[in-house]
């Protein structure tokens, strides 16, 4: 059933539950769904509406001080479903070796393994209505690795929309009791501040007294940034903050990044349009950097104007003459595309067929990269988040070497000729990749709470359970214990299932 606290519908959650779940995106909704499915009674906590709405997306507002992101209160959905609202729907399976530890990432590997999420791969492909992600489907035998790299392949979803996908089943399940407009303020904590007795929640009044849902289980699934902003919020028995008692909450954080590196022009016209390569183990060993997949991207170019590559071949000639153009526009040239020789081929897509390659790189773990408070409070007195995004020297290098090597690979399987960009050639890529314009973010939030058994490097143990908090647990993408390069909502929908049973 559906209750909005707004409309005084708070009767609803005066009685105890089995379970209250804070968050209704795909973590959350899927975690409800499985504990009412094994007959438990569920307090579904949204603090949005139904749909978006300004008055819920100014709670995600804050600060951010490290490398350029999306605005904090456009980078998530705070509504029914999430941030299933606005996801792309690429789905992947983390690697088995994603999950082990490496050498040149210290403190990656999970206390779990692939094999503790296999058994719910076919429950999730239904959950997220998966299809292959292109015509390019996996052959029988798949190609062994070559030059370092091996083809991977995705699923896509359409992609679900939980809030939608689900609603009508809310309305007629006595299992969930979904509360919508409820926002989370405070997690009271016994006297020995090792259970949580109740979970404070407030409608948008001003004077709104609130109301508190008592459990016998809590499992914050708010989101990457959110999960720790709360954490460090709930100050009232514990100065430092929930779980926070090894000062873990909201460090490591990490993204995927995402930029474009450079252009193809192939030998011949791709079956496919988008193909994804990875470099082998042997090669991350080799090079010591970390995972990443390359997106092969077949596209039918628009024709270019001969007048404009003509006189950008004639200025970039010349290395004084580009800084001349450059001070009297005040523009830099584009000087690593375009050109005479770029018009010729796109005067016949066919025969010339182009395309592009763009990235999506794991992060190495950083405790400086990180979610604090801010100064300033939301609605609710809570204080904002302030993200300082940070990178590492391991970064740069797999970004370089990695796209180095895969247009060396192009080349010698003739596969075609690629023109890689000044940004990701210079010494500092991810910066002059925003300053070009482009967003490095892949606007995943990840690693904030993360999963380690030994408290003193992560936040929740191999059971998503906060270390020290008996009965409280966290879902989402912020208990990764590394990113990988995958999109992460697979395996959120796993670790939900997991979690769940």
């Amino acid at each position: 059933m559906i209750f909005d606290v707004e409309t005084n519908e708070r009767s609803a959650f005066a009685r105890p539950f089995d379970v209250c779940v804070i968050g209704s995106g795909p973590a959350g909704i899927t975690l409800a769904r499985r504990l009412a499915g094994r007959g438990l009674d569920v307090a579904l906590m949204e603090g949005g509406g139904l749909e978006w709405s300004e008055e819920s997306q100014a709670v995600y507002a804050g600060e951010s001080v490290g490398l350029s992101s999306p605005d904090l209160d456009i980078a998530r959905v705070r509504c029914l479903g999430g941030s299933s609202g606005h996801w792309n729907g690429l789905c992947r399976a983390f690697e088995a070796a994603d999950m082990r530890p490496r050498p040149q990432n210290p403190l990656s590997g999970w206390p779990i393994t692939r094999a503790d999420l296999d058994p719910y791969q076919a429950e999730v492909a239904e959950i997220l209505d998966l299809v292959p992600a292109s015509d390019d489907v996996p052959p029988a035998n798949p190609d062994p690795p070559q030059d370092g790299f091996r083809q991977v392949w995705y699923w896509r979803s359409a992609p679900t929309r939980f809030g939608e996908k689900y609603l009508d089943e809310f309305k007629r399940t006595e299992r969930i009791a979904l509360g919508v407009q409820a926002n989370l303020v405070d997690l009271r904590l016994d006297d020995d501040l090792t259970r949580v007795t109740g979970a404070v929640f407030r409608g948008y009044a001003a004077d709104d007294p609130g109301f508190t849902v008592r459990a016998r289980h809590y499992c914050l699934c708010t989101g990457g940034y959110e999960n720790p902003r709360l954490l460090l919020n709930f100050t009232s028995q514990i100065p430092a903050g929930i779980g926070n008692q090894n000062d873990l909450v909201g460090r490591y954080f990490c993204d995927h990044l995402r930029m474009q590196v450079g252009e193809v022009l192939f030998s011949a016209t791709p079956e496919a349009e988008v193909r994804y390569f990875t470099p082998t183990e042997e090669f991350l060993a080799e090079h010591r950097t970390l995972n990443i997949v390359l997106h092969l991207d077949h596209y039918r170019r628009k024709a270019l104007s001969l007048p404009e590559e003509l006189m950008r071949s004639t200025q970039c000639a010349v290395p004084f003459v580009e800084r001349l153009v450059e001070a009297m526009t005040g523009d830099a040239l584009q000087c690593d595309r375009g050109g005479l020789e770029d018009w010729l081929a796109s005067r016949d897509s066919v025969a010339n067929p182009w395309g592009r390659v763009v990235v999506n790189s794991e992060q190495a773990l950083n405790p400086e990269s990180r979610v604090t408070l801010a100064e300033t409070r939301d609605a609710f007195g809570l204080q904002r988040i302030r993200l300082n995004w940070q990178t590492r020297e391991i970064d740069t290098r797999t970004l370089q070497d990695t796209t180095l090597a895969f247009a060396a690979h192009l080349a010698e399987r003739n596969v075609g000729r690629a023109r890689l960009y000044d940004s990701i050639l210079g010494a500092q890529p991810l910066l002059a990749a925003v300053a070009d314009g482009q967003q490095v973010s892949g606007w995943h939030h990840m690693c904030t709470t993360r999963m380690s058994d030994d408290p003193k490097t992560g936040v929740v143990d191999r059971n998503c359970r906060v270390h020290g908090i008996a009965n409280l647990h966290v879902g989402g993408s912020s208990v990764f214990s590394t990113p990988g390069f995958q999109n992460p909502t697979y395996t959120i929908v796993q670790l939900a299932l997991r979690l769940g049973d």
